[in-house]
């Protein structure tokens, strides 16, 4: 095993597209913290690194999936896979190893925000640093699973398109659990009106006026019948949508990162902020892991190389 991952470390090592996706994280780190550092001067945000030091998250979620399908599908064009069986090794071994230099780059990537963000950063001071180095954590085993989703996939595709769809599966994921979580906001009702005009007073006061169908207007807001919402979803699907952003690597970025969800209660007709306990977010990326990497080596003991 460590011979194989020795020889996975120097052919990545000197892979053109590690490097260059360490130039991506490196220059988005340096855009985030001189982003950071206006806004705190023209008294726009707190002069903290919390929110800065974790920015790194949905780049590195869409980029690592792309170095992953690079990586091993180069190794099956180049005939490196099918060499390290020729010498003994095991197809299990090297299953492992693909997977353990895959999460070796996503240490390395976020090593580099880290420096970036802190060197320059200097001068800003941590809100609440047992909470970031928390969710920190979080993030990097939300993205490990993700990394184990990805190296399954480019493991069984051998064509080229494994790059495109692990990049595409990513991509999916991410906006896909964000759209979920719009809808899961949205209300069971919605106001009934065609139109709205705004008009503004002399005084620099702005108000609504809002008219029905038939071009009427309505003389208080609160006359404004509310009628079902179309958009609204309802139950089954509303647990579906919710315990997959649960179990998503998609849905656990956005409830990291934003600290929870906000999802419409029908019962309070209100929006609460909701949070996914720690401990679920943690066993359901171990699951993940664990069931993609015990999976992967089932199917990828039995697959033909030729």
């Amino acid at each position: 095993m460590m011979k194989l991952l020795s020889a996975n470390f120097f052919s990545m090592l000197h892979a053109k597209r590690l490097w260059l996706g360490a130039v991506f994280m490196a220059g988005f780190a340096g855009i985030e913290i001189w982003s950071r550092h206006r806004l705190v001067s023209q008294g726009f945000a707190d002069a903290n690194l919390d929110e800065s030091i974790l920015s790194f998250a949905p780049l590195i979620f869409v980029l690592l999936p792309i170095i992953c399908g690079l990586f091993i599908n180069t190794d099956y064009h180049d005939g490196t896979i099918r060499n390290k069986l020729t010498v003994g090794r095991s197809r299990s071994s090297v299953y492992i190893a693909n997977l353990l230099i895959v999460w070796l780059v996503e240490i390395f990537y976020t090593a580099i925000h880290f420096v970036v963000v802190l060197v320059g950063g200097i001068g800003l001071t941590f809100n609440n640093l047992a909470d970031t180095l928390l969710r920190g954590g979080l993030l990097l085993l939300t993205i490990a699973a993700l990394a184990a989703i990805a190296t399954f996939i480019a493991t069984l595709i051998t064509g080229r398109y494994a790059l495109v769809l692990c990049a595409l599966i990513a991509i999916g994921m991410m906006f896909g659990s964000q759209m979920m979580n719009s809808m899961l906001e949205s209300p069971d009702t919605t106001p009934d009106y065609r139109d709205v005009t705004i008009i503004t007073d002399e005084d620099g006061n702005t108000r609504y006026e809002y008219f029905d169908s038939e071009g009427n207007k309505y003389a208080d807001p609160d006359d404004i019948p509310m009628v079902p919402n179309p958009g609204y979803v309802h139950e089954p699907l509303r647990t579906i949508m919710r315990k997959y952003n649960d179990v998503s690597p998609g849905g656990q970025l956005w409830e990291i990162v934003q600290r929870g969800h906000v999802e419409w209660d029908i019962e309070k007709q209100e929006r609460v902020e909701l949070v996914t306990p720690v401990w679920q977010l943690v066993l359901y990326s171990v699951l993940l892991i664990v069931g993609f990497t015990l999976l992967g080596l089932g199917i990828f003991k039995r697959k033909d190389l030729k």
